[in-house]
C-alpha cells in the first residue's frame, strides 16, 4: 500500500464517498491537483482530455488493498460497463485537516462544485480547456476545443465548464 493509494481513497470519501465514472475520476484528480492537491500524477492529452496512466495504476493498487471498492455497472440505454469507486473497508481517514496538500476545507468545497455538475461531459470541458489553456498555451483555445470534442462542446456545455473553472479559481 501507498500514499497515493490512501490518497485515492481520502478524495472519494471526500467526495462523498463514491465518484462515478472512470472518466469523472480522472478529471476530479486533474483540477484537484491544479489546484495544489499535490499527488504527483503525471497527465497527458488523450481523448477524453487530460489523463493519468499512473492515476488508473493506483486505482488499482487502492483497489487490490481494499481502500477502495469498485463496483461494475451497466448503463441502462446501451449496456456500456461504468464503475463506481467508494471507499474500501480498509479505509480510514488520516488527516482531518489536510486532503494531501491541500486545506480539506478548501478541497471539499471543490469537490462539491464538481459534484454538482451531474454532467461528466462539463468535467471533461473543464479539463480540456484548463489544459489548452495551460499546458498547450492555445492561444484559441474554444475553436480548439470545439474541434477536438464536437458535439460535446454544444449545448451551454463550455459556458458550464468556464463557470466550474471560475468556481474553483482556476479560470486564469
Amino acid at each position: 500500500m501507498t500514499d497515493k493509494d490512501q490518497l485515492i481513497a481520502e478524495v472519494i470519501a471526500a467526495a462523498g464517498g463514491r465518484v462515478v465514472g472512470r472518466v469523472r475520476l480522472q478529471k476530479v484528480f486533474y483540477l484537484l491537483d491544479q489546484l495544489g492537491l499535490g499527488s504527483e500524477f503525471r497527465y497527458e492529452y488523450h481523448h477524453y482530455g487530460p489523463y493519468s496512466s499512473e492515476l488508473t495504476e493506483a486505482v488499482a493498487d487502492a483497489t487490490a488493498f481494499h481502500m477502495v471498492a469498485e463496483d461494475v455497472e451497466q448503463r441502462a440505454n446501451d449496456g456500456v460497463n461504468y464503475s463506481i469507486y467508494r471507499t474500501g473497508n480498509n479505509y480510514v481517514r488520516e488527516d482531518d485537516r489536510r486532503l494531501g496538500h491541500m486545506d480539506r476545507i478548501q478541497a471539499v468545497a471543490a469537490l462539491e462544485e464538481m459534484n454538482s455538475q451531474s454532467s461528466t461531459t462539463v468535467l471533461e470541458l473543464a479539463a480540456t480547456i484548463h489544459w489548452l489553456r495551460h499546458y498547450e498555451m492555445t492561444s484559441d483555445w474554444e475553436d480548439e476545443l470545439r474541434r477536438r470534442k464536437g458535439v460535446k462542446a454544444d449545448g451551454g456545455r463550455i459556458e458550464r465548464a468556464e463557470r466550474l473553472l471560475h468556481a474553483l479559481g482556476l479560470d486564469s
